[in-house]
């Protein structure tokens, strides 16, 4: 059986982990949120290609996790609020 037959055969779903900052950037992070894009981007294209397959894309968007946890310093935002 060849992998396009698997695809007929077998009904499942992608997730993929992105994050807010995907969608809303901030200072600093050009890098990290250009790559959070992209996931967001291949999700989608992917959601397209692959729901005749019956195939589903979900993206999952944590939010303030550094935030909520404590993980990030309030020094480093009060860092990058003082530079704008």
């Amino acid at each position: 059986m060849c992998n396009s037959e698997l695809l007929l055969v077998y009904i499942g779903r992608v997730v993929n982990i992105s994050s807010v900052k995907g969608v809303c950037v901030m200072p600093f992070a050009a890098a990290y949120t250009m790559a959070k894009y992209a996931v967001e981007a291949f999700s989608d294209a992917l959601r397209l290609e692959m729901k005749r397959f019956g195939v589903t894309v979900s993206v999952v968007e944590p939010g303030n996790y550094g935030g909520a946890t404590e993980i990030i310093n309030v020094c480093n935002y009060c860092f990058i609020s003082k530079l704008y």
